[in-house]
């Protein structure tokens, strides 16, 4: 007899595993910082971890999936995540009301893009 699929790790009803990590650093121990220019570290540190617990979706999806009704609520987890891991300045430079995960994951990606294009070359 075939093993039986695990109903419970889908886009409808997500792993509760994500709702266990209250210490992300735990799991992405990189914080992101304007000072270090760490942003492709952190990058691929928190994306392998987000593709790991199947939310990278909230990163790159920009409306919620109409099969996954707890989107809001694991995407505020997402975000939780996000904001645990930013230095204070990088916190303070892309805080915004109502942001999506996505919004972060984008406002973060454009704010160092600027910076690294602002930095002089040596």
């Amino acid at each position: 007899m075939p093993p039986k699929e695990d109903s419970s790790i889908s886009p409808s009803n997500p792993t509760d595993k994500i709702y266990g990590i209250t210490n992300i650093i735990s799991y992405v121990s990189l914080i992101l910082d304007i000072d270090r220019l760490n942003y492709d570290s952190w990058k691929e540190l928190f994306k392998s971890h987000c593709l790991g617990y199947e939310v990278f979706d909230h990163l790159e999806t920009p409306d919620p999936l109409p099969e996954y009704p707890l989107w809001d609520k694991v995407d505020n987890i997402v975000k939780q995540w996000l904001y645990a891991i930013l230095s204070q300045p990088v916190l303070q430079s892309i805080i915004k009301p109502d942001s999506s995960a996505m919004d972060i994951w984008g406002a973060l990606k454009d704010f160092f893009t600027e910076i690294k294009n602002l930095k002089p070359l040596n």
